[in-house]
């Protein structure tokens, strides 16, 4: 009796081993365990590119552009399209002696409509060097983000007596929007920036 009970079970055990065998659940759980990895994939390679695209934006080398804002979304209505101005730039002093490490201090005054970001005053001197003054927004001495005054202190080669001539000026606001204000339009302007090395018993009057 317990003899002819037992094939049955036997049979009915093998009957389900091949149905489970053949059975396409198995094969669509592992076709998306493929899908979920096909997925992570492609994201990682987007991520990639969007990575490669934001440092060709924002640097240069392997130093950041300090005139470029971080991108972020605008809460204004109305977008910000216009460039900072220029109210006012300053140069002390004028001439710095020949071998002597004095600094020189250069204000710029700057309005925006929105929020000034920063600037970049670029010099050109004897012999073709050249020498940069930044602008950060946290340099600011006095007045606003949309109306204040920034400081930069620079110091030039003072081993070659001549004319440093400020060549450009960017000014960039938190936008991405910027002005560059080249030497000509600077002069017409009625700005003066240049800065001269002398011998410490000469004059201005060699080099105007």
């Amino acid at each position: 009796m317990n003899r002819i009970s037992v094939f049955p079970t036997l049979i009915f055990a093998f009957i389900l081993l091949a149905i489970a065998s053949n059975t396409p659940a198995f094969g669509s759980v592992t076709e998306y365990g493929r899908s979920v990895e096909d997925l992570i994939g492609a994201f990682s390679i987007e991520k990639t590119i969007q990575i490669g695209g934001s440092s060709q934006d924002f640097l240069s080398g392997s130093e950041a552009d300090p005139l470029s804002p971080p991108r972020r979304l605008s809460s204004s209505l109305m977008a910000d399209d216009q460039a900072p101005s220029l109210a006012g730039l300053v140069i002390e002093p004028p001439s710095i002696p020949a071998n002597y490490s004095q600094p020189v201090n250069i204000t710029l005054h700057a309005i925006d409509d929105q929020a000034f970001f920063g600037a970049e005053a670029r010099f050109t001197g004897p012999g073709g060097m050249e020498a940069v003054a930044l602008f950060p927004s946290a340099s600011i001495t006095a007045g606003s983000a949309k109306d204040g005054w920034y400081n930069a202190s620079i110091i030039l080669p003072a081993n070659q007596t001549g004319e440093w001539r400020l060549e450009s000026l960017t000014m960039v606001d938190r936008e991405g929007n910027r002005r560059i204000l080249l030497e000509k339009e600077l002069e017409e302007r009625g700005f003066d920036a240049n800065i001269f090395v002398v011998q410490p018993d000469s004059t201005l009057s060699q080099f105007t």
